[in-house]
């Protein structure tokens, strides 16, 4: 089990997409509500997401050295590119609203436990 804390309030289970596979399969096909999925990257890079065949709103956090760097909504199969002009290493993706709902904000410190078996 993965666990992702963000700022003082939110703290929940979290699916890891670590493969290059998983990255880019994402939350794709998901029906309402989606899983919180964390996308932890080997390299810290300016890295954007779209929301092609993503049945979902999202919010999309991106994370660098544990802390958030920006907040996106994702609309509903949009290939626009979403996310900062800057670099990062950890995206993570809530449920739309969830970012309002526990005051997710730039400058928030982020923590992804790992505890046991990871898929």
């Amino acid at each position: 089990m993965t666990t992702v804390s963000i700022g003082d309030e939110f703290s929940g289970e979290t699916i890891l997409a670590e493969t290059f596979e998983a990255q880019a399969r994402g939350l794709m096909f998901v029906k309402w509500p989606p899983p919180v999925m964390s996308f932890p990257f080997t390299t810290t890079a300016i890295h954007k997401f779209w929301m092609k065949n993503t049945y979902c709103p999202l919010d999309i956090v991106f994370c660098r050295a544990n802390v958030v760097v920006g907040v996106y909504r994702g609309q509903p199969l949009s290939t626009a590119q979403i996310g900062p002009d800057e670099p990062v290493d950890l995206v993570i993706e809530l449920p739309a609203g969830t970012a309002d709902q526990f005051k997710i904000k730039r400058g928030d410190p982020v923590r992804l436990e790992r505890s046991g078996k990871t898929g």
